[in-house]
């Protein structure tokens, strides 16, 4: 990663050119990083093994690749309903394919370890109901942007863009004790330390306003 928590999309292929399998999570965790959808497209395109693109997070994004496997027969993406609809509990995910390979998948693994019927119906359910989804999407994604917009207001932080349901932030020698007090306070985040050049990254999930709300100010007063 960049010091911005970017990836250079032109180095990327040319390291990735001798792989058989290219596995990339779009948004990346823990970054909330994404390649543009042009830049993906074109990475697809250009690779001769198997792509496989993980958009556990994609909803949370702006574009999915899922249509794009119509046309190429190396793509595979992979979605949950973990993340967007709150279903963890489920471990209930899927991917989009052709055909060939959705057979192979069936011959190979499905079979021998097949989901529950539990986890099947309720995750049909939940997709046949996508407009409570994207609202809730549309919330976090106006969250998501008061989050870093206010978190880069104190100097003291590097706020990373984000196309996940999370922020990423350095906030530098400070983050021990930063992370330590909110957890005082009964706020959770993930404590991640090193990340490419950055050395006190934290990672907040965008919970409710008023969730959100606690954090910031948790965090305003911890810098005065």
């Amino acid at each position: 990663f960049s010091n911005d928590m970017k990836l250079d999309i032109k180095e990327f292929t040319k390291q990735s050119k001798n792989a058989d399998i290219l596995y990339l999570d779009s948004p990346n965790n823990p970054t909330g990083f994404q390649f543009s959808k042009s830049d993906l497209q074109k990475l697809v395109k250009s690779f001769d093994g198997l792509v496989i693109i993980d958009e556990a997070y994609g909803d949370f994004s702006n574009y999915s690749l899922a249509n794009m496997v119509k046309s190429q027969n190396n793509l595979v993406v992979v979605q949950t309903v973990s993340k967007s609809f709150g279903l963890a509990g489920l471990r209930l995910g899927y991917f989009i394919a052709n055909k060939q390979f959705t057979e192979a998948f069936n011959k190979v693994l499905q079979y021998p370890y097949p989901l529950s019927t539990l986890s099947i119906e309720s995750g049909i359910l939940a997709l046949e109901k996508p407009q409570q989804m994207k609202d809730t999407i549309q919330i976090i994604k106006q969250e998501r942007r008061r989050i870093i917009e206010t978190l880069r207001k104190h100097n003291a932080f590097d706020v990373f863009d984000s196309e996940a349901n999370f922020v990423l932030f350095d906030a530098h020698g400070s983050y021990s004790r930063i992370h330590t007090a909110l957890s005082e306070q009964g706020i959770s985040i993930r404590k991640l330390g090193k990340i490419g050049t950055h050395d006190g990254c934290l990672r907040v999930t965008v919970g409710t306003k008023e969730m959100n709300s606690k954090f910031l100010l948790a965090i305003r007063d911890l810098l005065r």
